[in-house]
This record gives structure tokens, C-alpha cells and sequence, in this order.
């Protein structure tokens, strides 16, 4: 019996010592490159919240390695889980790494997400999820329907959306009073103007009634919050990757797949028939596209890529800056003034007017600072390279290993924005973003040949929709809600943003 009782324990013993050693093999990996490394290091890598649930958060974890070493050093030795990955500390060398240096640094992480389960077949042609040349191809297919020149073509549709936003909240008004929830306001506008421009139909989210969900709202909102969950999840995965594929691992639901799929067979049957052959919108450039030879699931991840950046991120977006220029009503005055002048001058601005103005884009501009809806940015080194650590210390870089740039962290850094954690919209005057995202510390959209693509598309829906409201409303804040809500990717405001609109008198 003791012999058997003896063998159990001795299994046990080098059980956990085999998990021991799988978890922390690579720890030295920096150390024998020359690279300082973050100390404290678990078993569970340097951020214990990528694999909890939600008592630790991954940008809290990245925040405190940041603070430790970033006056110190321009780079830090860290684990993602068990995988090997440099922390950039200097903006100057993020800018490196995704400018300078990028064809060096050309995949993501996200492109590990696929290929796992051969089902999940519209993420694998999206450009958010490829590697290598077809990363290239794909992006220069897309980003092809989003250009300037096809968005001031397309800027009737955001036009026609701002119009209903109006209308929608005259109704909750007359039915609710004037205290909106301005989350859901938000996710409705940018619903519409998706739908609309992707696939050229009335989402219904603004014309149905007051507080009513939209099929393609309800679908459109569970997609997005189980694409951030599934990101969660892969970075979970990244102590074992062997499991992705034992698992069978997706990244899109089968529902969503099946919803958008019909929506977009449907939307292209329609157009075929000449229905809206006259628009200029996302769809034309998707049968533009099938013309020379995609096919309809190449439409569809074309179509869903577009939809991830112009839905849930823009109203992100939108819903922190109503809040926070709720917050402050001389900031406020000063844009509605602003928006008053052009409107004066004509009463409907062009693309071109409204991407013209300069208070308009400073607001903007601080907003996404300070809300950061995309807080790091992960490349993968791609070909072997050196990266200048400063004081004579070099890190040498092997094609697989990858690299975290902190952009929350750079947003909310005092070093590069005094009173970081205040809204001052005039940081942004004179075209300083263009300098300071050259600087490497004010990457909203990241930066680089894997900039956003979604880029002009959620500015433009942001900027319609505050253009539309501060010009009918003043928007005042009726209750505080806390910064607490973590995606995974950022910290977003945890609570109802229940706002009071009240109606400009001319």
C-alpha cells in the first residue's frame, strides 16, 4: 500500500515539476540575449491577467512594468504567458518598430489566431488576421473601397445618418425625456451608417421604435463582444498553442458567419438587379472586387473587416466624447461655435468642410487619447533584426519573437502630455497629432503600413454625429461613471452614460 501511496506522490512531484518547467523554460531567454528582464516573473509570465478572468487586468499588469522601468531603459524583457516578448518603453523605438523597421516586423499576433478550425473561414480572409502577402494583398483590396476620394463619394450616407440620429433622439425625447443613454445612441448611429455603407440597407437601429434592437444591431453587438472575448482567449491560449487546434479553436461565431453571409448574398443579389447602382459605397467596391475574380466569402471578410473598426470601436469613441465634453462645457461652447460658423456659412458641410475643422479635430483627437480603444499593439518580428536598446545594449531579434507597444501606456504618460489625465483638446492645435504620432507616442490607430484601415471611416462617423448633435443640443452629464470596464484591449466607462440633451433654442 505505501509503495503505491509513494508512486502516487512521486507521479505527482514530477507532474508539477514537468508543468514547472514547460511554464518557465524560456525564462532566461532575455537574460541570454542581454536584455534586462521584468522581474517579478510568475509562472503565469510577467501579466498574471491575461490568463485571469477579471480580477487582473492586462493593462493594469503592463502599466506596472511601464512605471517600473521606462525612466531607465527604452525596452523590457517580459513574457506573454510563456512566449518571449519586448516591451518598447520609447515612443522613438515604437515608431521604429512600426515605421522604420517594419518590414522587419510585418505580422501580428492576431494572424496566429487562424487556421485553427477550418470552419472559421471569413476570418481568414481578413486583413487583421493575415501574415505576409496575403496581408498585403488583402489590405490593398480592402483599403481600396475606403480611400478619401471614395468617402467624400460615399459622405451622402453619413449625411442621411446624422438627419435620423437627430430624429431618433427628438422621439426618445418626446417619449423618455431628455436623459439618453448614450451608449446605446452611439451604437445605433454607427450601426446605421455601416450597414448602410457596407451593405447599402436601413439597419432600422435609428427609424424603428424608441429603445427597440435591430436584428442587425443585436447580431452586430454579440459578434463584436465575442471578437474581444476570442482575442482574450488566444492570448490565454498562448501558454499551451497546441490546444487552438485540438480545440478546434474560432475566432467568429457560426451565427454571426451564417447572418452576414445572408446579409451579404442578399445585398449583392439586390445591387445586381440595379437596385442602387447609382450609389457609390463599400458594396460597389466588393462587386468591384468579385469582378476581378473574389468570390462571396472573400466579400464577406472584406465586409466584416470593415464592420469591426466602423461599429463597435467609432462608438466607443463617440459615447467617451459626448461624456467627456459633457464634462466640460467651455470646451463644449468652444466646439459648438466652431460647428455654428461653418453651418452658418453653409448649411451643409462637404466631406472636405467637415475634415477641415480644426477645433473639431483637436476634440477628436484628445478623446481618442484618452480613450485609447486600442491600448497595445503586438508585432511580430518577421526577419531577424537588431533593435538599439541605448547604453550599448543591443537586442537581437529572431524571426517568431514579438513586441508589445504600449500605446494606453504613452496616451496617459505625463512625460509626453503634462496633466495627462485632463482633457485639453488644445494639445492637439497646429497639427501636433501628425508630430506626435511621428514621435511615437500618439497611435490612436497604431501607425505604419498596419495603420487602422478603418481609420477615415470611424473619424468621419464620430465626427457626423457630434457635428449633428452639438449643433441641436447641449449635452450636460447627469451621474459620474467610473473608468473600469476592461476589454482586454483598453478601459472603457462601466456603467449607463445616461446624458441630458437639451434642445439649442435658435
Amino acid at each position: 500500500m505505501w509503495t503505491t501511496v509513494g508512486l502516487l506522490l512521486g507521479a505527482v512531484h514530477v507532474a508539477f515539476a514537468a508543468v514547472y518547467l514547460y511554464l518557465t523554460w524560456h525564462h532566461k531567454y532575455w537574460q541570454k540575449r542581454g536584455v534586462l528582464t521584468a522581474e517579478p516573473l510568475t509562472i503565469l509570465g510577467t501579466y498574471p491577467g491575461v490568463l485571469a478572468d477579471k480580477s487582473r487586468s492586462l493593462i493594469l499588469d503592463v502599466q506596472e512594468v511601464y512605471n517600473k522601468y521606462k525612466d531607465q531603459h527604452r525596452a523590457v524583457g517580459t513574457f506573454l504567458t510563456r512566449q518571449p516578448q519586448l516591451l518598447v518603453l520609447d515612443p522613438a523605438l515604437a515608431h521604429e518598430v512600426l515605421v522604420d523597421k517594419f518590414s522587419h516586423f510585418r505580422d501580428t499576433v492576431t494572424s496566429s489566431f487562424v487556421g485553427h478550425n477550418p470552419d472559421d473561414r471569413f476570418v481568414q480572409v481578413s486583413p487583421f488576421f493575415s501574415a505576409g502577402d496575403d496581408w498585403k494583398r488583402r489590405r490593398t483590396e480592402s483599403v481600396g473601397g475606403l480611400t478619401p476620394n471614395k468617402l467624400k463619394m460615399a459622405f451622402t450616407i453619413w449625411e442621411q445618418s446624422g438627419k435620423k440620429l437627430l430624429e431618433y433622439i427628438e422621439r426618445v425625447r418626446q417619449e423618455r425625456g431628455d436623459i439618453i443613454e448614450t451608449r446605446d445612441l452611439a451604437y445605433r448611429f454607427t450601426a446605421n451608417t455601416m450597414a448602410d455603407f457596407i451593405w447599402g440597407i436601413d439597419a432600422g437601429t435609428l427609424t424603428g421604435a424608441v429603445g427597440e434592437t435591430s436584428p442587425f444591431q443585436k447580431t452586430s453587438t454579440d459578434w463584436t463582444n465575442s471578437a474581444f472575448k476570442s482575442i482574450i482567449r488566444f492570448n490565454k491560449s498562448l501558454v499551451a498553442p497546441f490546444l487552438r487546434k485540438v480545440l478546434r479553436m474560432r475566432f467568429f461565431t457560426k451565427t454571426a458567419e451564417q447572418f452576414y453571409l445572408q446579409l451579404t448574398r442578399d445585398a449583392l443579389r439586390l445591387r445586381h438587379s440595379g437596385s442602387g447602382s447609382d450609389r457609390t459605397d463599400y458594396l460597389s467596391h466588393l462587386i468591384q472586387l468579385q469582378q476581378r475574380g473574389n468570390t462571396l466569402t472573400d466579400a464577406v471578410g472584406h465586409a466584416l473587416t470593415v464592420l469591426l473598426d466602423g461599429y463597435e470601436t467609432s462608438a466607443a469613441v463617440l459615447y467617451h466624447m459626448l461624456y467627456t465634453l459633457s464634462e466640460h462645457p467651455e470646451e463644449q461652447e468652444k466646439l459648438r461655435s466652431e460647428l455654428a460658423e461653418a453651418l452658418a456659412a453653409d448649411e451643409h458641410l462637404s466631406y472636405e468642410q467637415l475634415n477641415a475643422l480644426p477645433y473639431l479635430d483637436q476634440c477628436l483627437n484628445e478623446s481618442l487619447r484618452l480613450t485609447t480603444p486600442i491600448g497595445f499593439f503586438m508585432r511580430i518580428c518577421t526577419k531577424a533584426t537588431q533593435l538599439d536598446l541605448g547604453q550599448g545594449q543591443v537586442a537581437d531579434l529572431e524571426p517568431g519573437a514579438s513586441v508589445m507597444i504600449p500605446a494606453y501606456q504613452f496616451h496617459h504618460d505625463d512625460a509626453f502630455y503634462p496633466e495627462a489625465s485632463l482633457f485639453q483638446p488644445d494639445r492637439f492645435e497646429n497639427g501636433a497629432a501628425s508630430v506626435l504620432t511621428k514621435r511615437g507616442c500618439y497611435l490612436p490607430f497604431g501607425d505604419g503600413p498596419r495603420i487602422c484601415l478603418g481609420m477615415r471611416v470611424g473619424q468621419l462617423s464620430v465626427k457626423t454625429a457630434i457635428l449633428h448633435i452639438l449643433s441641436q443640443y447641449q449635452v450636460e452629464q447627469t451621474t459620474k461613471v467610473p473608468m473600469d470596464a476592461d476589454t482586454g484591449l483598453g478601459i472603457f466607462l462601466n456603467g449607463d452614460v445616461q446624458l441630458k440633451y437639451t434642445k439649442l433654442k435658435k
